[in-house]
């Protein structure tokens, strides 16, 4: 006697190896999404990283001028005196957001920087003010406060990275 149940198949196993099969794919798509994605941050940060080091080394260039003695001319590029700096904004101020002020008034820092897309510009701005060289201590008759006319260079640098489209901006100030 044959049994009726060998005819009588309903192909569940079937749509359950199916189902499986499509959760598997979506399981290997999500992986190779999210690896692709940290591919892509490690890359940008990669690239910012660059553009940091590009600014730092305009900044470090940017400070030998000064150390040197060898600060440039009102003329020159690159070097904004402090009689420019007062008709251009307020003191003590930061206004080099704006790209055409790079574009016009900075200097490119000539080194062979590899995996730059750019050299880094520079500005050395010359900021002048009244320093009293009081030291902290006690003030008696018979103290003295020098007040002397001193001379300080804020150093910006433009940095890029691998693209134009990783940017830092770095400042120093330099006595």
């Amino acid at each position: 006697m044959q049994s009726k149940n060998i005819n009588a198949q309903s192909g569940a196993t079937l749509i359950i190896g199916l189902i499986m099969v499509v959760l598997i794919a979506v399981v290997g798509l999500s992986a190779i999404r999210g690896s692709g994605l940290q591919e892509q941050m490690a890359g940008n940060m990669r690239d910012r990283n660059i553009a940091f080091q590009a600014g730092e080394s305009g900044v470090r260039g940017g400070e030998d001028m000064p150390a040197e003695n060898n600060v440039p001319d009102a003329t020159e590029s690159g070097f904004i005196s402090f009689t420019d700096l007062e008709k251009a904004s307020p003191r003590g101020t930061v206004f080099w957001q704006d790209e055409s002020n790079w574009n016009a008034d900075s200097a490119s820092y000539a080194q062979d920087l590899k995996y730059v897309a750019k050299a880094p510009d520079v500005l050395l701005e010359e900021l002048r003010f009244r320093s009293t060289g009081f030291d902290g201590g006690g003030v008696d008759q018979g103290s003295s406060m020098n007040i002397d006319d001193e001379t300080r260079y804020r150093i910006t640098a433009h940095g890029v990275g691998g693209s134009e489209n990783s940017s830092v901006i770095i400042q120093s100030t330099f006595r």
